[in-house]
């Protein structure tokens, strides 16, 4: 049929069926614009909006790569309370680490949830075993602070030991003369160090599947950056 039809294109001079014309999400990032083209008979907007937090291109966020720090606090997100300097030592700390942790367990949620086409599940995979990771160390900063026993830092994940790979830096941990001291040194190097651990194991994010995606759905994608009062403007 479709032979007999370009036949005819042909034969009476018609002119080709125009191609559809591509669609275009636009996801805001930090330093400006997401943008995707896609063709809206293989795809749909709804669809490609569900997939595109997979994208190794957000940060910050627009990722669901990590979960967001306990110390994080957004002005004007009637989720927190006041946010002040954001230290650990505010008096509403408490509160705005457990609005962290709730979203970061909800993102988890979310990612395992998502129906992805075959070229994402090596990309769903990894998402959700970084993000899970960040997850627990936010968790276990946080009962740290509650409980100031060195022990929670040592807990296994996984394959990692921080209690013998980060034997260094609990070492200090516990020498520090006060707990702010402590909490401190549990915020930045403690983390750092079992984060760096674990990255090593997990490996960079799987661009290749990524790219058979775009491929396989006829999907382009493009950064725009923005000057930074562009980017306040939105």
């Amino acid at each position: 049929m479709r032979a007999l039809m370009l036949a005819l294109v042909v034969l009476l001079g018609l002119p080709p069926a125009a191609a559809a014309e591509p669609q275009r999400l636009i996801v805001p990032t930090l330093l400006g614009e997401y943008h995707l083209l896609f063709d809206d008979r293989r795809v749909t907007e709804a669809q490609l909006r569900a997939l595109v937090v997979l994208s190794p291109h957000l940060a910050g966020w627009t990722s669901l790569a990590v979960a967001p720090r306990l110390e994080r606090c957004v002005v004007g997100d009637s989720a927190y309370l006041d946010c002040g300097n954001r230290s650990v030592r505010s008096h509403t700390f408490l509160w705005n680490a457990r609005v962290n942790l709730e979203r970061g367990r909800d993102a988890l949620t979310h990612v395992r949830g998502l129906r992805v086409p075959a070229e994402l599940e090596p990309v769903s995979t990894w998402l959700q075993r970084s993000l899970a990771f960040s997850l627990w160390l936010e968790e276990t900063k946080l009962e740290f602070f509650r409980t100031a026993d060195v022990g929670v830092l040592r807990r296994r994940y996984e394959d990692l030991d921080p209690g013998r790979e980060c034997a260094a830096v609990l070492g200090e941990v516990a020498r520090a003369t006060s707990a702010d001291a402590q909490f401190d040194m549990v915020v930045l190097p403690w983390h750092n160090c079992a984060n760096a651990q674990f990255r090593r194991r997990l490996g960079d994010y799987p661009m290749a599947a990524w790219l058979r995606f775009l491929s396989a759905w006829r999907i382009t994608e493009r950064l725009v950056e923005m000057l930074p009062k562009e980017v306040e403007r939105r």
